[in-house]
């Protein structure tokens, strides 16, 4: 390796370490001078109230605006602005913007009026550029494609280094643009690791970072949710991670059959992801004093879980919709549809389905449902515990045989299935995987069948293994 490669391992060394927060020193000068250039940008926007574009006033602040943005560039090369939350982030590091007011959110807003999330920098634009964005984020957003309309207009002025990014999604190192499908074991993984290291620094009492499970949510969303390889647990993490993940897929699900906005959807994945971080906290603890080595606590029972997690979520910085949502929803996410103080916020009672359903295929204690069996126990109860449209919702989404329902074939095989409904006509011929084989017993590789194409049901079998009657 030359000295060229070795500088520029370095350099991206340096970088990664101060997106994770290791390398203190670049990670403040990319907050101080992250913080100088988003106030910089706000006050362009908001000049642009009182001052025409034309006018010499705007000279000034443009220059010292590429000044900042510079500064950046030369530390980060690519710099990623990003407005999420009630915060704003530069390359994945908080812009500290508390004080004085909520020109975070403010900022937010200006964005998300173009549908805009963030702004990705590639270089620095000349001032034509700067000016196209500043003159283009005044005017009223295009009502068919207001953010293509607004990068359109940015190019023409020269600014082809500036990349106006949809709401709340995010690119990450070496990702390219468009058409974009992550593995789904490799998403699963990472969405399990990220749910265990929340658990992990909410336990030390750290603030909440909702961004990493953003991206994530965000990522499936992308990739598609009905991709097989979702619905498979990972093997490496944690049953609480997997629980975690499962219960987000099927809030996804159930919003997605709702028809919310790609926001919304994203919104709930996010809340899914800290259903449960109320367990994060402990109660009862005793600090060591002398000989005494003190007791580290303990989580607190169900009972207090959603109160708990609740608490935690609103530790994190910042007034926004968002916030509120995500603790009023951890706190009702167990609450009935039919609770004599009121019916829950709508993610509440997405969340207490998924929950259900899930606590019901795989519950510890208690009989152990198959999943045609699960959904026939959440339909029993449509009305009262549970909202029925809600429930409806995901009985179409799952197919008459949900992923993980055991079946035999008249063929004689044993399968599972791992495939969501694909439309009416396949809503009960789901992809399936073969785990016995009456010639061959069991495969030493998956073997996949798509019963729309081939192979026909005899029976699902129930939790114990025999046959459900239909």
């Amino acid at each position: 390796m030359d000295e060229l490669e070795r500088s520029q391992a370095a350099l991206g060394q340096a970088v990664d370490r101060a997106k994770v927060g290791e390398d203190r020193e670049l990670a403040d000068q990319v907050r101080d001078t992250g913080e100088r250039m988003v106030r910089q940008l706000f006050g362009l926007l908001r000049m642009t109230r009182t001052h025409d574009l034309a006018n010499d006033a705007f000279i000034k602040p443009m220059n010292d605006f590429t000044t900042s943005l510079g500064e950046l560039v030369d530390l980060l090369g690519q710099v990623n602005m990003t407005a999420v939350e009630g915060q704003v982030y530069m390359n994945d590091i908080r812009i500290r913007l508390d004080e004085g007011g909520d020109l975070a959110s403010k900022l937010g807003k200006e964005l998300r009026r173009h549908r805009i999330g963030g702004i990705v920098f590639h270089g620095v634009p000349p001032l034509r550029g700067l000016r196209a964005v500043v003159e283009g984020f005044a005017d009223d957003p295009d009502p068919q494609r207001p953010r293509t309309a607004l990068q359109d207009r940015i190019e023409d002025a020269g600014g082809s280094s500036i990349e106006l990014q949809g709401i709340f999604r995010f690119r990450v190192s070496g990702e390219q643009e468009g058409g974009r499908q992550i593995d789904g074991r490799e998403l699963t993984q990472r969405a399990a690791d990220f749910v265990d290291a929340a658990v992990d620094n909410l336990g030390a009492d750290r603030i909440p970072n909702p961004l990493p499970m953003r991206r994530v949510v965000t990522d499936i969303a992308d990739s598609g949710i009905d991709q097989a390889e979702l619905w498979d647990e990972s093997a490496s993490a944690s049953p609480f991670g997997n629980h975690t993940l499962r219960i987000t897929l099927l809030a996804m699900l159930i919003a997605d059959g709702l028809g919310l906005t790609g926001e919304a959807i994203q919104d709930l994945g996010v809340v899914a992801m800290f259903h449960d971080i109320g367990y994060s906290t402990r109660e009862g603890a005793i600090p060591a004093s002398g000989d005494d080595a003190g007791h580290p606590g303990y989580a607190p029972p169900f009972s207090r879980h959603a109160s708990a997690g609740a608490r935690v979520l609103l530790r994190q910085r910042g007034f926004h919709s968002a916030k509120i949502v995500r603790a009023l929803t951890v706190l009702q996410h167990h609450v009935p549809h039919d609770d004599e103080g009121g019916c829950p916020h709508l993610f509440a009672r997405i969340l207490h389905i998924a929950e259900s359903y899930d606590a019901l295929t795989t519950r510890a204690r208690g009989p152990r449902l198959s999943p045609p069996e699960a959904l026939q126990r959440l339909q029993a109860y449509s009305n009262t515990r549970y909202d029925p449209t809600l429930v409806q919702i995901l009985i179409n989404a799952m197919g008459a045989y949900p992923p993980g329902t055991m079946l035999q074939l008249v063929d004689s095989r044993i399968v599972e299935s791992v495939g969501l409904a694909r439309g009416e006509e396949t809503w009960a011929r789901p992809m399936v995987r073969v785990r016995w084989d009456p010639e061959l017993g069991e495969p030493e590789e998956d073997v996949l069948v798509d019963l729309a194409k081939e192979g026909k049901v005899r029976w699902a079998l129930s939790s114990r293994g025999k046959p459900m009657l239909r």
